[in-house]
């Protein structure tokens, strides 16, 4: 049995992925932007002040506490305490979701890491910037099904505007754009391969000097 606080707020996957009528107020940009740092500083807190991995990574484990949408994040280090049938499940599921680092496909018995909550936090980072779900299919062209796929081949084809959520596209400007622009380049590195990927004190950084 696992106790904790009881927090009376929505998860960020119900915020991004809510339809006509909406039940919850859109997320701006600048919202986006803050949730990201301060998630990327939780993480940057449990990798380099306790070493550990979050290990499940996703939106629906970051709740967004109203008025200010501060985000906090829930579930993590589950797989230190789960059998080894659980954390293989947990993997799964992460798979499933869209979450799951492309490493973990060979590998027999994978197990969370600091490599793959940076990989995770890359593909929020997508979430947020799209408005659209990892896990469902975002394209109809061949061997692009995915969300990390899709937007890795619109930025290769200098067509990353088609990606962004149009809710953040209404009153475009360039100041807009360039945030955009450069939340999504943090986001493209953390989905690089296991030895390229920064690490989460970067994207930390990085993302910490995006100003609105």
């Amino acid at each position: 049995m696992i106790i904790s606080n009881y927090i009376n707020a929505q998860c960020l996957a119900f915020y991004l992925q809510d339809i006509e009528p909406r039940k919850l107020p859109p997320l701006s940009l600048d919202e986006r932007l803050k949730i990201a740092v301060n998630v990327a500083r939780c993480l940057n807190y449990l990798h380099n002040e306790r070493a550990i991995p979050h290990g499940n990574l996703k939106s629906t484990n970051i709740l967004l506490e109203p008025p200010n949408m501060n985000p906090l994040l829930t579930d993590y280090s589950l797989h230190r305490i789960l059998t080894s049938a659980g954390t293989a499940e947990q993997v799964l599921n992460a798979g499933a979701l869209g979450y799951r680092p492309p490493e973990f496909a060979s590998s027999s018995k994978p197990c969370p890491s600091l490599k793959s909550d940076v990989y995770a936090f890359g593909v929020i980072l997508l979430e947020l910037l799209t408005g659209k779900c990892s896990g469902e299919i975002v394209s109809a062209d061949p061997g692009v099904v995915d969300l990390t796929e899709w937007v890795r081949l619109l930025a290769e084809e200098n067509r990353s505007d088609e990606c962004f959520d149009k809710l953040l596209l209404d009153r475009p400007n360039v100041e807009a754009s360039r945030i955009l622009g450069e939340m999504l380049q943090v986001a493209l590195r953390c989905i690089l391969p296991a030895s390229e990927r920064p690490d989460m004190k970067s994207v930390f950084e990085d993302l910490s000097m995006i100003v609105l």
